[in-house]
């Protein structure tokens, strides 16, 4: 988790946040959209395309992406000119954001997926949430390395928060 209160971005964080501060950011409920949709697969194809999620037909998307127990809401963002650049599932909970899953434009030289982090912790920053989930981390997993770019950041492990020294 990263304590919205501590952070600070880094150079490279500060670039995306620039880069991308012209997207326009609305909260929805949870509901399908083929837009959404599409953009889904395309991502899926992109960067995932060995793995069971790069076949989910409209089913499977609903139900990974839709069915929520709890308070969730999908946040789209667009450009300028409306296009659909990327969509959040966040987990609004009591005492933070959870980022459960984003998928974006496979479009080279953007930071799509940091500036949906940075959002997020500038949503809970605004909430005054204390902190951001950025969901289960595998330390030796190349995809899931980002998570530890946004300091100071903690990990559950042996029943309770410990900071994150390093990355491995």
């Amino acid at each position: 988790r990263v304590d919205v209160n501590r952070f600070t971005p880094n150079r490279s964080q500060r670039r995306a946040f620039k880069q991308h501060s012209t997207l326009h950011a609305h909260m929805l409920p949870l509901a399908f959209d083929p837009e959404h949709y599409a953009l889904y697969q395309a991502y899926q194809q992109a960067r995932h395309a060995e793995g069971d999620m790069a076949h989910d037909d409209a089913d499977g998307y609903c139900d990974f992406m839709l069915n929520s127990p709890i308070d969730s809401a999908l946040v789209e963002f667009r450009d300028a000119n409306n296009a659909l650049k990327m969509v959040a599932l966040i987990d609004l909970l009591p005492q933070a954001l959870s980022a459960v899953y984003t998928f974006y434009a496979d479009e080279p030289h953007t930071a799509y997926g940091t500036y949906a982090v940075l959002w997020q912790i500038a949503q809970a920053q605004r909430l005054q949430l204390p902190h951001v989930y950025l969901g289960y981390w595998i330390a030796h997993s190349h995809k899931m390395h980002y998570k530890t770019r946004f300091r100071p950041c903690e990990i559950w492990k042996g029943g309770c928060w410990q900071p994150v020294i390093n990355d491995r």
